[in-house]
């Protein structure tokens, strides 16, 4: 009887399967056979990125500068809201009770 061995059974089943489907350890490393392997038949094109000059450059990053102050400012302000708010119903709440 197993008495509930059955889960064990599974598991070495499901790991047997996975082994099985892994590329051979052997032909990864003899000759240099890793690289086909792995990669598909498919070849990736590498990214051609836009170049900006100098000036343009310094434009945006001063505009994304100030955007990040007022939107700190703006967070701060909606915080300082909320904690007064926070503070006028715990003083009225406390009131309230007494």
């Amino acid at each position: 009887m197993s008495y509930g061995a059955g889960h064990v059974i599974d598991m070495i089943n499901r790991m047997k399967q996975n082994r099985d489907q892994r590329p051979s350890k052997r032909a990864k490393f003899k000759e240099n056979q890793r690289e086909p392997i792995y990669t598909s038949s498919q070849k990736s094109t590498i990214a051609n990125f836009k170049t900006v000059p100098e000036k343009e450059l310094n434009k945006m990053k001063t505009i994304i500068r100030q955007r990040a102050k007022t939107e700190s400012k703006r967070e701060l302000i909606i915080l300082g809201f909320l904690f007064l708010y926070g503070l006028i119903l715990t003083i009225g709440l406390l009131l309230w009770l007494n």
